[in-house]
């Protein structure tokens, strides 16, 4: 049995990424074909008029008497709030009788949220829903007469984060685990069990993932995180302006800035859950530490050189370890610079090309409902 699912995200809530879950409250419409002769038997006659007639009909403990797919939804968080009744109607398609669950739910969901470019991330916000029987009884699709949809307007972290318009289905299918009783007691023919694993082998479970977007406003983070760090970093190069021969100064002023790198990178670590990889803006402020880290060590090694050649350890300008430490200072701006033009090309081509993405699939999302509801129109004006 095909069954067809839409979902209408209602209202988005908070987005957690600490703990990789979020908010929302969904109406889920499942529909599937059945057979009028079957339906009619608990129908009344004014029912059977308004059905024949393309009205919709209420169904009243539909689950006790009829067959339904037996939907449950799989990535829920905690307790689950939901509502569910039954409707049929003849579709305007193809003329067939279908039955509608409608399912408002309410609640916590999970969602493996991917932050390696973090803060210019998109994540998806899901909800998976799947069937008890297994796929030789019941298929879920995306329904292709009623496209699924989120409300943008009712999103709470609005100031945090930007809601694309489209939503995206996915169909899976997962396999059954065996568990095996191994009691001596119990003798059943081999030849039967053998074939009762190799069924349930083959057997799986249909699951629907409906997914809207959501952009992460990533301004903040630009300000308050890549641009303090430039900062700090870019106040090394001012050491340079001391003379070679004040060392201690030098490699003072350098341990500070490192230190006061890592510990704003350690601040800006707190806002983010405990993953096994670095964002984007982690690999950042490493590649700053280790800038400030090898000035440090030019220092430290200018320090010594100057202690071990120079008598009265004092460098004048036209000393070839003054000339030396000109050249490390060219130097070690200018790979400063490539490295940041590389990584304004790679921001370009890899994050914000998965936004541009997201910003295309909208559009075309837009197309496809403005051709929903002029199908629609004439439907309505042909009748």
């Amino acid at each position: 049995m095909e069954v067809y699912i839409r979902v209408i995200f209602l209202r988005i809530g908070e987005i957690d990424t600490l703990n990789e879950k979020y908010q929302a409250q969904a109406s889920i419409e499942a529909r599937w074909p059945i057979e009028l002769n079957k339906l009619s038997l608990h129908l009344s006659s004014d029912d059977q008029k308004r059905l024949i007639d393309g009205k919709s009909i209420s169904l009243s403990n539909y689950t006790q008497t009829n067959w339904h797919p037996q939907l449950y939804i799989e990535n829920t968080f905690g307790d689950l709030k939901e509502q569910i009744r039954y409707t049929a109607k003849k579709s305007k398609e193809n003329n067939h009788i279908y039955i509608c669950e409608h399912r408002d739910i309410k609640g916590l969901f999970w969602e493996k949220l991917e932050l390696h470019h973090f803060p210019s991330d998109v994540q998806d916000l899901s909800i998976s829903i799947a069937s008890m029987f297994y796929d030789d009884k019941v298929i879920l699709l995306a329904d292709p007469n009623h496209l699924s949809g989120v409300n943008r307007e009712a999103f709470v972290d609005q100031q945090e984060w930007s809601l694309y318009e489209h939503v995206d289905t996915q169909q899976r299918f997962i396999k059954e685990f065996i568990f095996e009783d191994n009691d001596e007691d119990e003798e059943n023919d081999e030849n039967i069990q053998l074939n009762s694993k190799n069924n349930n082998e083959n057997r799986k479970r249909s699951i629907l993932t409906v997914t809207c977007h959501a952009a992460r406003r990533s301004n903040y983070f630009y300000w308050n995180g890549y641009s303090l760090i430039l900062l700090i970093t870019l106040a090394s190069f001012c050491i340079f302006a001391i003379p070679p021969h004040f060392t201690g100064n030098r490699i003072q002023i350098s341990c500070t800035l490192l230190l006061t790198s890592i510990t704003f990178r350690w601040t800006m670590n707190r806002s983010l859950p405990a993953i096994s990889y670095l964002t984007s803006m982690d690999k950042y402020a490493i590649m700053c530490i280790f800038h400030l880290v090898i000035l440090c060590i030019w220092h430290a090694i200018l320090g010594s050189l100057i202690y071990l050649l120079i008598p009265d350890l004092r460098v004048t300008n036209d000393m070839w370890l003054a000339y030396i430490d000109q050249w490390v200072f060219m130097i070690a701006i200018s790979i400063f610079v490539i490295i940041h033009i590389i990584l304004l090309i790679w921001l370009y081509l890899v994050p914000l090309k998965h936004r541009r993405e997201m910003a295309k699939k909208d559009l075309e999302y837009q197309q496809s409902m403005s051709k929903e509801k002029k199908i629609l129109n004439y439907t309505l004006l042909s009748i």
